[in-house]
């Protein structure tokens, strides 16, 4: 059995972007992220160490999303590499990251990243 724990929706105000103006002004990105995990053979027992702890999760995309970076691709990674190092639960996790009306010279309403990363054993 798989158990995947999904954050929806997670909405920033961050100042990433490779044009100056990104960096000053800020955009909302918007992220999604889905862990997967295999429960324990004697199940959860309404236990949260059991599981993956999502507010924790959401802590480090937050602190992630602190940190200016030019390509919404490394925040991605870094995002993953964090959650596999803190989460020891997670198998396999999936990331999407959105920035909202990015500035492309026309009309756009996202430009969108995913990741996927598999732990290895």
């Amino acid at each position: 059995m798989d158990a995947v724990i999904s954050l929806e929706g997670l909405k920033f105000h961050a100042f990433h972007g490779v044009h100056p103006q990104e960096r000053l002004v800020g955009c909302i990105f918007m992220v999604d992220i889905h862990l997967f995990m295999q429960p324990l053979a004697d199940g959860f027992k309404d236990d949260l160490s059991r599981t993956i702890d999502y507010e924790q999760v959401y802590k480090l995309v937050a602190s992630e999303m602190n940190v200016p970076r030019h390509l919404i691709e490394t925040l991605a990674e870094n995002i993953l590499t964090n959650i596999f190092a803190h989460q020891p639960l997670v198998e396999r996790a999936h990331v999407v990251i959105s920035k909202m009306n990015p500035p492309v010279g026309g009309e756009c309403l996202k430009s969108k990243v995913e990741l996927k990363k598999q732990r290895l054993y």
